[in-house]
């Protein structure tokens, strides 16, 4: 099966991370999660407030995730096709 690599780190977003770890499995690829440390990372959702003034988010305890995979100083050893991360 084709790898894609998520990178992910503490309070990483819950939808921006779920959603493409679902939708590659849909489509045939593995995804391997891969962080700082191979250990369970906490993801966060944030909710946009009616009157937002464009400063301030709510943000509250999400799902977890497991990390695969050990990145090591950015450089992940294994053979990988692509590869998901939000800025």
């Amino acid at each position: 099966m084709k790898k894609v690599l998520i990178i992910v780190g503490e309070a990483t977003e819950t939808v921006d991370t779920l959603y493409p770890y679902y939708r590659l499995q849909e489509d045939g690829f593995e995804p391997v999660v891969a962080g700082p440390e191979k250990r369970r990372y906490h993801m966060v959702m944030h909710e946009v407030p009616p009157d937002w003034d464009g400063k301030v988010t709510r943000e509250w305890a999400g799902y977890t995730i497991d990390a695969d995979v050990l990145m090591y100083f950015g450089v992940l050893l294994t053979v990988l096709l692509g590869l998901v991360f939000w800025v």
